[in-house]
């Protein structure tokens, strides 16, 4: 399942979304990263994750309670990357 949803991934060109039922997102970034946005597990809560090198004093991951602040990191992510 997880080769499937990869290749899918690979295939976003850069800017373009995806969306899941339940209301989980993954991207291509404007510079070819792959940017996720997903429901916590252990925890309620969301993560926003950017798959790219580490910048100085800058964080590639978001932690919060907030679906408003994971879909403006995420968003911000897209951009930044």
């Amino acid at each position: 399942m997880a080769e499937n949803r990869d290749n899918h991934v690979s295939a976003l060109r850069p800017g373009q979304v995806e969306s899941r039922d339940n209301g989980e997102r993954f991207g291509c970034s404007a510079g070819g990263c792959l940017v996720q946005l997903r429901r916590r597990i252990a925890e309620p809560g969301f993560v926003v994750t950017v798959d790219a090198e580490p910048r100085p004093g800058e964080s590639r991951e978001l932690i919060t309670h907030e679906w408003a602040a994971a879909n403006a990191a995420f968003d911000r992510f897209m951009h930044e990357y």
